[in-house]
């Protein structure tokens, strides 16, 4: 069951969010480049439905791998899950909420996700890491930090937030993907390491 949880996340975050991408090609007179996803759901009819389930459909994948996180045989993930179910959680207020009310991400609270990957990083068994999961992982978090700062000094080019904001959220909801993979590859492995090879619990 943990590891349908984590697995889940290789395909629904990002998987949501790219189709939520297509779902703004569709609209006449919506420009991806010029206005974020979220103004989908300000209009009438599929793209406002589409944009709460799709947002819903991350917020409910994401802490479900949170979920999955808890007591998995890679790490001690405390830290991974608990930010990523904030996360989760300011997801399904953007589909439950519509973009300009307060309650729309939670107050921002979302910008938990900053810190993800580098708690997972942080709490992964260090017989688990690797040069690339540390590498990814960093450059996921220092990305999304920056995207998120450039938003709120306005440094976001102007004319362009939806063109941006989908560049961040491939980077941000691939990194979920790309830890599901990294722990389901682990966990693949190390049926071939032994187990003195594994960190002492204690």
């Amino acid at each position: 069951m943990r590891t349908l949880a984590v697995k889940q996340a290789m395909l629904f975050p990002i998987g949501a969010m790219l189709a939520l991408m297509l779902v703004g090609l569709t609209v006449h007179g919506y420009s991806s480049t010029s206005q974020q996803m979220s103004e989908l759901g300000l209009l009438a009819g599929y793209p406002a439905v589409l944009e709460s389930v799709l947002a819903i459909i991350v917020g409910v994948s994401v802490i479900i791998f949170a979920l999955g996180l808890i007591g998995h045989p890679s790490g001690r993930f405390a830290f991974t899950a608990g930010t990523s179910i904030v996360f989760g959680v300011s997801m399904l207020s953007n589909g439950i909420f519509p973009m300009g009310s307060p309650l729309h991400g939670m107050y921002a609270i979302g910008f938990s996700v900053v810190l993800t990957p580098v708690f997972f990083v942080a709490e992964l068994h260090a017989s688990q890491q690797t040069q690339t999961t540390r590498v990814v992982s960093m450059w996921a978090a220092v990305i999304t930090l920056f995207y998120f700062w450039a938003t709120i000094t306005r440094f976001d080019p102007n004319g362009f937030h939806g063109l941006t904001q989908r560049l961040a959220v491939i980077i941000t909801f691939g990194w979920f993907s790309y830890a599901s993979y990294a722990l389901s590859h682990n966990k693949a492995k190390s049926g071939t390491v032994p187990s003195a090879a594994l960190p002492a619990e204690g």
